[in-house]
């Protein structure tokens, strides 16, 4: 009988190490045997955080879903560094912000690298690492407006303010209304919003400060506004902090959070100047 149970145990043990493995291990990501790949992804639509280009560079990486497309950025370079410390080959794939979570969740991807911030909402359907980046929310206007000397958000009283739909953007929004502004409508993507903004369908848009320094400085018509302090939308930690994002049956987020240890103030400030002057071809 203790063979038996033994054995019993044994193939138990091994099955659940199967399964584990099946659901945790499939794409290569750490506490497999051996060696794989990590499949990352992110909009490649959302400068400087990432982007996409029509050519291979030295910093970008080939996208997986796109043919003879490339993607570069902050979450490029910071993805290269989570892959190289894991061991890792890196696979970028570009999605729709919408499809993120979801091909996380069904294991299309191993990691969402793409400016995402750690919301308790989101929390409830995957985990994520310790914050790689933290940011400050502005206002973008086209140059020369009549809101470029705003200070405070109730200097935007009177203007049409909309942001990206299933973001803190959007969900800023109303903080704008508070003040005085109207509420446009919410889109899908940073760049619908912009062109937007440049064909005076609404006077700004929300967006983090690197974004807007990237767009701006990409884009002579366009000029972003930043707040005095305490002036400006009211967020609490976890939406200015931005974060990687992991299965919830997957453990190895500690691996993550070393490899993101190991990354000093120093270097994330330098790749996300590197990545605004990048996208703004300077």
């Amino acid at each position: 009988m203790k063979k038996i149970f033994s054995l019993l145990l044994t193939l138990v043990l091994t099955l659940s190490l199967v399964i584990t493995l099946s659901a945790c291990g499939k794409k290569g990501i750490p506490g497999t045997k051996t060696k794989g790949v990590l499949v990352v992804g992110m909009e490649c639509d959302y400068a400087p955080f990432n982007w996409t280009d029509n050519a291979k560079t030295d910093t970008n990486v080939a996208i997986s879903n796109m043919p003879g497309g490339y993607a570069d950025g902050y979450d490029v370079q910071m993805a290269k560094k989570i892959a190289e410390a894991l061991e890792l080959e890196l696979q970028i794939k570009a999605l729709d912000w919408n499809a993120l979570i979801p091909s996380l969740k069904n294991g299309e991807i191993d990691m969402i690298i793409a400016g995402m911030s750690p919301t308790e909402e989101r929390k409830e359907s995957i985990s994520f690492t310790d914050g790689y980046y933290k940011s400050t929310h502005v206002m973008i206007i086209k140059n020369g407006s009549t809101y470029s000397s705003a200070t405070k958000l109730s200097d935007f009283a009177g203007a049409k303010v909309a942001g990206q739909s299933g973001t803190l953007y959007a969900d800023l929004v109303p903080q704008a209304v508070a003040a005085g502004a109207t509420a446009g409508t919410n889109l899908d993507t940073v760049p619908l919003l912009i062109n937007q903004i440049k064909n005076g369908v609404i006077d700004a848009t929300i967006v983090e400060k690197p974004v807007a320094q990237g767009l701006c400085a990409a884009d002579d018509s366009l000029d972003y506004v930043e707040f005095a302090a305490g002036q400006g939308f009211t967020v609490s930690e976890e939406d200015v902090m931005v974060s990687i994002g992991v299965r919830k049956e997957c453990n190895f987020i500690d691996k993550a959070n070393e490899a993101l240890a190991n990354i000093t103030e120093e270097e994330r400030t330098q790749m996300m100047l590197e990545a605004v002057l990048k996208n703004s071809g300077e």
